[in-house]
């Protein structure tokens, strides 16, 4: 047991200083061993942040305290936008937004195929008021590209990805399938209902460093245990909770009033049979305290479907009849293989592939580091901006996209990609550092390498590949990957356990290492008119880097989140300096990188300037070769 102080809070003001400031307490509620105080709110919600805590649907769909867009969480650098989430008790029923929180009810708000029956429809009145969700979300997204001069942003394949979960309203589904749809998609448009606020609201505010802004009591708010949050979002008008353990707060903070802590008013019953009345639990997606894996889970797909255990046509006919007469053909039925997953924005896009400017969303998938993460959205994704053919960089990969490993349609299809790689991946890494090949892969390459499963070379008198489609692909995979071949043929005899995470880590890493460095000597040419001119740019190149390194699959992983990565500005600054001594030697520099970064700098201008860089180089990047480039992602997740 951890050792604590037992201590009393009473209301307190200081002499002839009545104000509250971020580590101030407009409430405070303490629970012996740390102490949660809110400079802008009455209430302290309780945190549920134990490790045995879990992620769980509910009869809802809903996650009960677990779930970001029902209740506070810790503060997360990969999803920073969620304190501003929209509070449901801010709208009640016949408002706009009711329906981003309403629960239906069986007995009332299905229409079954049949009477006694689980598979139906939502009544269509209720679907109406789900569409008009969906055109608000549209009609603002909207409004905000025109604002922004039509940037493809993430938020805006966002919409795309809403429109393709109300389109499953319209299937004959399983009532406890469509409890968990409306779910997701109510969490998709509150996801973009707040990301919206956080670029329109938010980031502006961060601009007026010393102007505090009143608070925002519809945001959600979060809490953290870093004062210098608490005080950039107390400054920005987020509700925010400041988290100290007992010991070291100062007996001279300011305490307006102490409060209990407000439990969480949700539901928190599993999901009942609606007929039978007997439980049926959803699946646990996750089971830890409140950090980014927490959220990541919460946002998962669901895609355990129940099957309608009667014959087809039979299904068909009955919800045929069901619809109302128009004197139109009927609708063709969604086609089971484009179902929505929303983790990878990938819903019918079997033909067009993910957004790959959006961060994915997946377990298996570290965070994306917050400074590139803003600048993938921000950026002109114009075509008429990227260079002419012959101008521009090769825009295949030197290792796979790692979107690949996580926008596929089934965890064996991920084991395989996994496993495939983990085979070749020393032989192609010593490979593509030395000698290149060229052309470099495109992902279909990648695809095509990553999917196989191989079987030994038949033998054969001629020697020659088979004719026809398949046997160019095999020629094409064999010109790029001739050694990785014969690998992932041995490999497929043993086994291997696989680190997911780490490994698609190293890969985001590493691909940003050699895309930087590829890029450098295409728009730093006169950096290097000598072998030692050479020399010092490769030195400060490699500055960038914690291990003074552009390689890091021959090094040992890092403990913590460092070099760019790295979670306070006081450890990234020296980093963030390396990489803007070598961006200023680009074209198009803007001229506020030139001047450096310092200790002494204002934090709200660090945040800003480091924002600056990171969206120059996505900016330059994709310019040069007409694609979105692989940035860095953190490994471990901040608390």
């Amino acid at each position: 047991m951890p050792l604590t102080i037992p201590r009393e809070f009473q209301p307190f003001l200081r002499d002839g200083d009545n104000a509250i400031t971020a580590t101030d307490a407009r409430s405070l509620a303490y629970d012996g061993q740390f102490v949660f105080t809110s400079p802008n709110m009455t209430f302290v919600p309780q945190l549920y942040d134990n490790p045995s805590n879990i992620v769980q649907a509910r009869a809802d769909g809903k996650f009960w305290a677990m779930d970001p867009f029902q209740w506070p969480q810790m503060y997360a650098d990969a999803y920073t936008w969620s304190f501003t989430i929209p509070r449901h008790e801010f709208h009640e029923p016949g408002t706009d937004l009711w329906y981003a929180w309403w629960s239906p009810v069986f007995s009332d708000d299905f229409e079954p195929l049949s009477p006694g029956h689980v598979f139906g429809k939502l009544k269509s009145t209720h679907r109406e008021h789900l569409f008009r969700l969906y055109e608000r979300a549209n009609k603002r997204v909207g409004s905000y590209k025109l604002f922004r001069e039509h940037k493809q942003d993430a938020v805006v394949g966002w919409v795309t990805g809403l429109r393709s979960v109300y389109e499953r309203f319209k299937e004959t589904l399983a009532w406890r399938d469509i409890v968990m749809i409306l779910a997701e998609f109510q969490r998709r448009f509150l996801e973009i209902w707040s990301m919206v606020d956080y670029l329109e609201i938010f980031e502006p505010r961060l601009k007026f460093e010393d102007k505090e802004h009143g608070v925002n009591k519809t945001w959600m708010g979060c809490f953290t245990k870093d004062s210098a949050i608490a005080l950039r979002l107390h400054k920005a008008g987020v509700p925010v909770w400041l988290i100290r353990d007992v010991r070291l707060v100062d007996n001279k903070i300011n305490i307006r009033q102490v409060v209990p802590f407000t439990p969480a008013n949700l539901v928190f019953g599993m999901y009942l049979h609606p007929i039978k009345n007997f439980a049926q639990p959803f699946d646990i997606r996750y089971k830890g305290p409140s950090d980014h894996q927490r959220q990541a889970a919460v946002r998962q797909p669901y895609l355990t479907f129940e099957e309608i255990p009667v014959d087809q046509t039979e299904v068909n006919r009955l919800a045929v009849s069901r619809e109302p007469s128009s004197g139109k053909a009927p609708a063709k039925k969604m086609n089971k293989s484009t179902t929505y997953e929303p983790t990878a924005l990938r819903q019918n896009q079997s033909q067009v592939g993910r957004d790959k400017w959006a961060d994915v969303v997946h377990p298996s998938m570290p965070s994306i580091n917050t400074f590139f993460a803003s600048a993938m959205s921000q950026a002109e994704k114009d075509s008429s901006r990227v260079k002419r053919t012959h101008a521009r960089m090769d825009e295949g990969y030197r290792l796979p996209d790692p979107g690949l490993f996580v926008n596929v349609l089934s965890s064996q299809s991920l084991k395989k990609y996994l496993a495939n790689w983990l085979a070749c991946r020393e032989s192609w890494l010593k490979h593509v550092y030395v000698s290149p090949p060229s052309p470099l892969p495109r992902s279909q390459n990648w695809r095509d390498l990553l999917i196989m499963q191989p079987t030994p070379q038949p033998s054969s008198s001629s020697g020659q590949m088979p004719s026809g489609k398949t046997g160019k692909s095999k020629a094409k995979l064999g010109s790029f990957f001739g050694d990785e071949l014969s690998l992932l043929r041995q490999f497929w005899a043993g086994s291997q356990i696989l680190q997911w995470r780490e490994i698609i880590y190293e890969i985001c890493e590493q691909s940003f290492r050699y895309d930087l460095l590829e890029l450098d000597e295409r728009l730093a040419r006169h950096m290097r008119r000598d072998r030692e001119a050479r020399k010092c740019r490769m030195d400060l190149l490699r500055g960038i880097f914690p291990q003074h390194s552009l390689t890091m699959w021959d090094k040992d992983f890092s403990t913590r989140n460092d070099g760019l990565n790295a979670e306070s500005f006081q450890d990234a600054l020296a980093f963030f300096e390396k990489f803007r001594q070598v961006l200023i030697a680009w074209e198009g520099a803007p001229q506020d990188l030139k001047q450096p970064f310092t200790e002494s700098m204002p934090e709200g201008e660090k945040w800003q300037r480091m924002k600056q860089c990171a969206l120059f180089y996505v900016q330059s990047f994709y310019d040069n070769t007409g694609r979105p480039p692989v940035v860095p992602h953190m490994l471990y997740v901040g608390a």
